[in-house]
C-alpha cells in the first residue's frame, strides 16, 4: 500500500512530512547561497557593449562562476528594475560592472555598491569611462574597486578583479569571525 494515500496518512504525519520537505528545501537553498559562486554583471547591454558583457561572463564562467547578466534575467510583474538588480546582486558572491560607456548601471551603482554593500569590481577601458562621479568614491570604500584595462587585456583584468573580490570577501569574513562573538 502507498504510504501516502488519503486513507493511510494522518494529519499529524502529513504535517510532519511537509515540515521535513520544507526543512530539506530550506537547507539546500541555504547551502547554495552559502557556497554560491554567482556573479552579477552590469553595464551597457546593447550592441557591441552586450558582446563585451558576454565576454566578461564567459571569462567568469570559465573560472567556475555562475553569471547573471541582468538583461537576460526574467522580469517579475510588480518588481521595479532596481528591485530586480538588488535581488540578483544580493544572491551573488560579488558584482562586476563594466563602466566604459554610460547606461543604466550608473543608477544601479549606488544601490548595489553603496546601499547593499556588495563587493563590486568596476571595469573600465583605459581613456574611457561612463562618468567621473565615482572616481573619488573608490578611495573611500573597501567594497568596490576600479580596474582599468586595454581591450586585449580584458581576460587578465577580469581574473584580477575576481581575485580581488574573493580576497575582499575572505578578509571581511575573517574580520567578522574576529569581532562578532556568534561567528567565532
Amino acid at each position: 500500500m502507498d504510504p501516502f494515500t488519503e486513507a493511510s496518512v494522518s494529519g499529524d504525519n502529513l504535517a510532519a512530512e511537509a515540515k521535513d520537505c520544507w526543512d530539506a528545501v530550506w537547507l539546500r537553498a541555504n547551502q547554495i547561497l552559502e557556497d554560491s559562486e554567482s556573479v552579477l554583471v552590469l553595464g551597457k547591454d546593447t550592441g557591441a557593449s552586450m558582446k563585451r558583457l558576454k565576454t566578461i561572463a564567459s571569462i567568469l564562467e570559465n573560472s567556475g562562476h555562475y553569471v547573471y547578466i541582468i538583461k537576460e534575467q526574467p522580469d517579475r510583474p510588480g518588481e521595479s528594475v532596481i528591485q530586480k538588480v538588488l535581488r540578483y546582486a544580493l544572491l551573488s558572491r560579488f558584482v562586476v560592472i563594466e563602466n566604459t560607456e554610460p547606461s543604466g548601471h550608473l543608477y544601479e551603482v549606488p544601490h548595489v555598491a553603496k546601499m547593499a554593500e556588495c563587493v563590486t569590481s568596476v571595469l573600465q577601458e583605459d581613456g574611457k569611462g561612463a562618468t567621473w562621479m565615482f572616481e573619488d568614491a573608490y578611495g573611500k570604500s573597501k567594497v568596490w574597486k576600479k580596474f582599468s584595462y586595454k581591450p586585449k587585456e580584458l581576460p587578465q583584468v577580469v581574473a584580477k578583479a575576481a581575485m580581488w573580490a574573493h580576497k575582499t570577501l575572505d578578509d571581511f569574513s575573517r574580520h567578522q569571525k574576529k569581532v562578532l562573538p556568534w561567528l567565532a
